[in-house]
């Protein structure tokens, strides 16, 4: 018993001396910058210009503060919030219209929108998709801190980003369970500017296919460019496109529409794909569905 008062007493004291240590440093949680620009208080309302951004907001449970989007922002659920314009040019007096005091968007925005904005007094964040699962983790922190603080906000954002992470692992673990030890493999294409792209090496989407509990038949290639000769050998399990232009220019290829994967083609939108928020969860699904259908099956 004297052993547990002891340790109890022991835990006690270091949680308090971490507190005092916090509180000696003098770090609060606002005023908070990212990537260089400074947010005075904690925001009440925000707008978020991309599809990715406004997905993380919702991830981290400030659905509340989103009061503007771009007409690009399109998730189901999404419709409610008003629209303050495109990604690229945002109306100022629609922002202002709807109160927010902080923007995230990305580098597409207009440098001249973005100085009208910052004129009116309205922190814009540049925030662009991180191309790791890593960065991912450090994109969340930095949207925690932009919406709630160096402390509570970082703390919120990496607690969110851990528990997506783990349902997505959770779902990658379930899948991989129920493959009869078959390791089945996978790819997902994409036309940019004419020619056929994957996803390559240690990149998000490369990590979504991998959660399939399937092996990315491009994940080591150096390049993300498609070599046809060697999709054609792999020939993989399951085919995921980005859209019907990429599935019809993989059928028209003397080289590649003989892949008995086109049979089973999958269309997913790639902006779908390489959401970072809990999109990623419901293009998971998706993905195992069509893979394992025994498993969804009453």
């Amino acid at each position: 018993m004297r052993t547990k008062i002891i340790s109890a007493l022991l835990a006690v004291t270091i949680l308090l001396s971490g507190v005092l240590l916090a509180s000696c440093s003098g770090e609060s949680d606002f005023p908070a910058t990212v990537n260089n620009t400074v947010i005075k208080e904690e925001p009440e309302n925000i707008v978020a210009l991309t599809k990715n951004l406004a997905d993380i907001v919702s991830t981290l449970g400030y659905d509340v503060k989103l009061v503007g989007r771009s007409d690009e922002v399109t998730q189901q659920g999404m419709y409610v919030v008003p629209v303050v314009g495109t990604a690229q040019s945002p109306i100022p007096a629609s922002v202002d219209e709807v109160k927010a005091s902080v923007v995230l968007a990305d580098s597409t925005l207009d440098p001249t929108a973005q100085k009208e904005l910052e004129k009116r007094g309205v922190a814009v964040i540049t925030l662009e998709d991180a191309p790791t699962p890593k960065q991912v983790r450090g994109l969340y922190k930095k949207i925690g801190i932009a919406l709630a603080g160096n402390i509570k906000g970082k703390k919120e954002g990496a607690d969110a980003y851990d528990k997506l992470s783990k349902t997505l692992k959770d779902v990658r673990d379930a899948a991989a369970s129920d493959n009869n030890n078959i390791l089945k493999t996978v790819a997902y294409l994409y036309i940019d500017n004419g020619a056929l792209k994957t996803f390559n090496q240690n990149t998000w989407g490369s990590t979504m296919l991998g959660l399939t509990g399937a092996l990315n038949v491009f994940k080591s290639a150096d390049t993300d460019v498609v070599d046809t000769a060697a999709l054609a050998l792999s020939n993989p399990d399951y085919i995921f496109c980005a859209d019907k232009t990429t599935l019809d220019f993989i059928r028209s290829s003397d080289a590649l529409k003989k892949l008995s994967a086109l049979k089973t083609a999958k269309i997913i939108p790639y902006d779908e794909i390489t959401m970072q928020g809990n999109t990623a969860l419901n293009v998971l699904e998706t993905m195992v569905k069509e893979m394992y259908p025994e498993e969804f099956t009453s």
